[in-house]
């Protein structure tokens, strides 16, 4: 049988779970003294109200960070917000309403921002591209936990609003699906070699097929190591030549032991494949690593 003191400290946890942390972040700088603490208590038209142990001026311009609970799950709550007012609740409490600052319209002929057009969200949260709903959120709070601008050892604002950003995209499956055609045009664009079919003959050509290869099948791996093979009309889409211009590249690498080809005719990159593509990406080792000699 609970106890009245045992049910208040209930009721005051129920309390405070009903209301999710915030972060209030003062200034760009990010440091210590900048950021404040602070509670949810709601949201009404356009705005928010947060509690808060320190008084915010009016008009003040904050950064807000942190999640709540949509009803359907955790959902971040990222972005610069206007104090409209700030009064005074209890000793050492205030309530701030807050409203979000007003994206400022570009002029109409100026061009996109491109900054986070080519951001690779699985990248990002280091997951491979076929990773589950449930590894995401997973490796999101793990993340969100490490570069949340509260901790003290690792927080980064940048890498913060970066992994919610991202979670915010693969966290939802439609946006999840729509980021995954851009992401399948950009790796058609970023991996394609050849813009001509008399472009895929000589020994030069011979040589971007063969790194051409290498580099898709060493993303393959780095990003997802359950799935690690690619089939042989993956390489015809993204490299952007017919498969028997590349049957020659193919026979090379894998008698170079830098390829293997299962029964089910999936390539996958080897230890010698690793070494042979770094080999040729890097200008800067000393070390001399495999490398990839021109065909006689």
């Amino acid at each position: 049988m609970q106890t009245g003191s045992t049910q208040a400290r209930l009721r005051i946890r129920e309390s405070l779970d009903a209301h999710p942390e915030l972060t209030v972040i003062l200034d760009a700088s990010g440091g210590p003294s900048s950021r404040l603490r602070g509670r949810l208590l709601g949201h009404g038209e356009g705005t928010i109200r947060v509690q808060l142990n320190t008084a915010l001026g009016a008009s003040l311009l904050v950064s807000i960070a942190g999640e709540v609970d949509t009803g359907k799950g955790r959902a971040p709550l990222l972005g610069q917000y206007r104090v409209l007012s700030c009064r005074i609740t209890g000793i050492g409490k205030y309530q701030a309403e807050l409203a979000p600052e007003a994206v400022r319209e570009e002029p109409v002929n100026a061009p996109a921002p491109s900054s986070t057009d080519d951001a690779d969200y699985y990248e990002i949260l280091q997951v491979s591209r076929s990773a589950d709903t449930d590894t995401i959120r997973r490796v999101f709070h793990v993340l969100a936990q490490r570069y949340h601008p509260d901790n003290i050892d690792t927080g980064n604002d940048e890498k913060f609003r970066r992994v919610v950003e991202a979670h915010a995209i693969l966290g939802d499956p439609e946006k999840r699906a729509a980021f995954d055609v851009q992401l399948a045009s950009q790796d058609k664009s970023r991996y394609r070699i050849f813009d001509s079919l008399q472009s895929t003959e000589g020994v030069q050509a011979e040589l971007r097929k063969r790194q051409g290869i290498l580099r898709l099948l060493y993303a393959k791996r780095m990003t997802d190591t359950r799935e690690s093979s690619l089939r042989a009309r993956d390489f015809v889409e993204l490299l952007g030549c017919p498969i028997e211009h590349l049957e020659f590249a193919l026979w090379f690498l894998r008698e170079q032991r830098c390829i293997i080809r299962s029964d089910n005719n999936r390539f996958e990159i080897t230890c010698h494949g690793v070494e042979a593509f770094e080999a040729g990406q890097s200008t800067y080792s000393k070390k001399q690593l495999v490398a990839l000699p021109a065909p006689a």
